[in-house]
């Protein structure tokens, strides 16, 4: 059964602001045996480990139901695709006749074919210039007008990624934006729905708190009509990191941008379309990369968005009466039951050599530090750090591999 490092148990009970006794307290643990899970003296299952996030407010589930999570944006670059008449009948479910093309400058590129709203880029002299380097964008309206092609051939978005990344090994995903919306619960359950203005308040008393994120910003504004049936007010953003960075977020009133982008009312907005706040992740280069990585592989989009949002993002509302910090329900009920999700931002083959070299080079002169500093200190952290280890799957694919070749270079 697959344990919760003790890294990732102390990192949890720092971020309640609890000390080992009064967390223990808290989670209803006796001290010892709450400090020997921190130690790694005995593992903790990833169950347990729920069970007790799950006595200090958080959600071991989540009403999936009120989230619908969609690919909003997709950029995908192939450094030689010669036969563009095949990438669309075979990809793309349609014939390149079906596009209108013409001359561009955008991202470097000369040509430009378009079918509504699905773009592909290359150039005009490409077969003199040996440079077939191609593009495929697709922006949110082009991602659903694809949808519609694909579902013709009953083809999912994990199917139509897959058949790509295992046909062209060398196409790049350079962005991806993935779409949450917050469902609307319907007339009289507003305060059931999670308030941006609420959140922006909460980022001002620090009751929002970002891992790797370190900047924030906040977008509204409104109209003036004449018309009393129309929506006025635009709405709240909130937006997360930056747009340089490979990962950035923006949430926001979704309901007032359709109300006065269909020129209808609010409550309108919301019985037709059903939709309160959009949670946008955009990924770009090595991020979006990872993403679609996680998605072939048969993990679920939705977890996916979920699992980076918990990651990078925690919210509270006060403290318990332990002292620790308070999940915010609402957010909790949207976002939780999913653990923290890191992506790895340059993927390798496994081999046992590689491990060799990154201990080796990495954390060799680390491990004489901490040995050292157990000695000054009379801590145990090399024996945490001994005890936490735990032979994966792959790993243990390795060894059988090792015997079966019974042969090893040092």
């Amino acid at each position: 059964m697959d344990k919760i490092s003790p890294f990732h148990i102390k990192n949890f009970r720092k971020q309640t602001g609890l000390s080992q006794k009064a967390f223990a307290q808290a989670v209803d643990l006796p001290t010892r045996t709450y400090r020997s899970y921190e130690t790694g003296e005995r593992g903790l299952t990833i169950d347990k480990f729920r069970e007790l996030k799950e006595r200090l407010g958080y959600y071991q589930d989540c009403d999936k139901n009120s989230l619908r999570a969609q690919i909003d944006y997709l950029r995908l670059t192939f450094p030689r695709l010669k036969d563009l008449d095949a990438f669309c009948e075979n990809f793309l479910h349609c014939h390149l006749s079906e596009f209108t093309d013409q001359e561009t400058r955008l991202m470097n590129y000369t040509h430009l074919w378009q079918r509504g709203n699905i773009w592909i880029f290359d150039f005009f002299d490409k077969s003199v210039t040996n440079d077939y380097q191609t593009c495929l964008q697709l922006s949110g309206q082009g991602c659903r007008e694809l949808e519609l092609l694909l579902e013709n051939k009953g083809i999912t978005w994990q199917i139509f990624l897959q058949n790509i990344l295992y046909s062209y090994e060398d196409v790049r995903v350079k962005r991806l934006d993935i779409a949450l919306d917050e469902l609307y619960k319907g007339y009289g359950h507003e305060d059931e729905q999670i308030q941006i203005p609420k959140l922006i308040d909460k980022l001002y008393s620090k009751e929002i708190v970002l891992d790797t994120i370190k900047k924030w910003n906040i977008t509204g504004g409104g109209s003036f009509t004449d018309n009393e049936d129309m929506e006025a007010n635009h709405g709240l953003s909130i937006y997360f990191g930056s747009r340089q960075s490979q990962l950035y977020f923006n949430f926001y009133e979704k309901r007032y941008e359709i109300a006065r982008m269909e020129n209808i009312s609010l409550d309108e907005s919301l019985e037709i379309f059903g939709i309160w706040n959009r949670y946008e992740l955009r990924f770009s280069d090595q991020k979006a990369q990872g993403i679609v990585e996680e998605y072939i592989n048969g993990v679920d989009l939705g977890e996916i968005a979920r699992g980076i949002i918990n990651k990078e993002i925690q919210v509270y509302d006060g403290l318990t009466r332990f002292g620790a910090y308070k999940p915010d329900e609402k957010w909790q009920r949207l976002f939780g039951g999913v653990e923290p999700l890191k992506l790895s931002t340059n993927p390798q083959p496994y081999s046992i050599e590689r491990t060799i070299r990154w201990l080796t080079y990495q954390v060799a002169n680390s491990l004489a530090l901490v040995t050292e500093a157990d000695k000054i200190l009379q801590t145990e952290y090399m024996k945490m750090i001994q005890n936490s280890g735990e032979i994966t799957d792959r790993g243990k694919a390795m060894l059988r591999l090792l015997k079966a070749n019974k042969h090893y270079e040092h």
